[in-house]
């Protein structure tokens, strides 16, 4: 288990790989937004944790007003939305300020219990609490097998609810899709991990090496492959 404090210094350091982050990592499932229900024109919206923007973006295009917070500042240097350095413990927003907080790819940074009374603190009474996690599809063997070698830390089931105090589950998907990507790709995918990130160089080089290795000979892909994902998507509601 990471330590808080430890945790917080891993969250601050994907600013530094920005450019593959947006590259390689995948979007959200349109299925997931549409959790929400309604549009999301008008709608004042947090995106916390939000990092280089890739759901920022979508929410900007549908018609929504977004503020981006994340404590990594390097990170919100590419984020298109006006952004915020602050934490989910202390977003630095004013009570009451927001309709919607979506929680993308960022979850399991939060201390749950602060990030859940901060969460509730700037949404309306009637707010909600839109939590995305994509990660690779392990159901499926050779993934699997993928996982482990590039250390991708992809463990919540589809059975796993948040459950942050204050708030309950109003709806909840799994939803399977995939993104295409080559060897190199693969490679890169591994480089914008936290486990890469807080690696040495021969710690790296050995990943590299292994993801290589399997690439080419236990799974071999030529060109691209269609990489399994699954996003678990859950809206949450204020407690009343």
């Amino acid at each position: 288990m990471v330590r808080p404090r430890a945790q917080a210094a891993h969250g601050t350091r994907f600013g530094t790989q920005a450019h593959l982050y947006d590259a390689v990592r995948p979007d959200y499932p349109q299925a997931a937004l549409d959790l929400l229900g309604a549009g999301w024109a008008g709608l004042r919206v947090c995106d916390l944790g939000a990092g280089t923007g890739i759901l920022s973006r979508r929410l900007l295009a549908a018609g929504a007003e977004v503020v981006a917070v994340d404590p990594d500042a390097a990170a919100l240097e590419h984020n298109p939305a006006p952004s915020l350095v602050g934490s989910a413990e202390t977003t630095g927003l004013a009570t009451g300020s927001v309709d919607v907080v979506t929680v993308a790819q960022a979850w399991h940074w939060f201390d749950e219990a602060a990030a859940g009374e901060e969460i509730a603190r700037i949404l309306t009474p009637s707010g909600r609490l839109l939590i995305l996690i994509n990660q690779l599809d392990v159901r499926v063997d050779w993934v699997l097998r993928l996982s482990r070698i590039m250390h991708a830390g992809d463990v919540y089931r589809p059975a796993y609810v948040p459950a942050p105090r204050g708030f309950s589950l109003h709806d909840r998907a799994v939803i399977d899709f995939s993104t295409p990507l080559d060897v190199d790709g693969i490679v890169d995918l591994a480089r914008t991990r936290s486990y890469w990130l807080r690696s040495s160089e021969a710690t790296r080089s050995r990943v590299e090496a292994n993801l290589r290795g399997y690439l080419t000979e236990e799974h071999p892909i030529t060109g691209t492959v269609d990489l399994p994902y699954m996003c678990l998507a859950y809206l949450l509601a204020r407690e009343r």
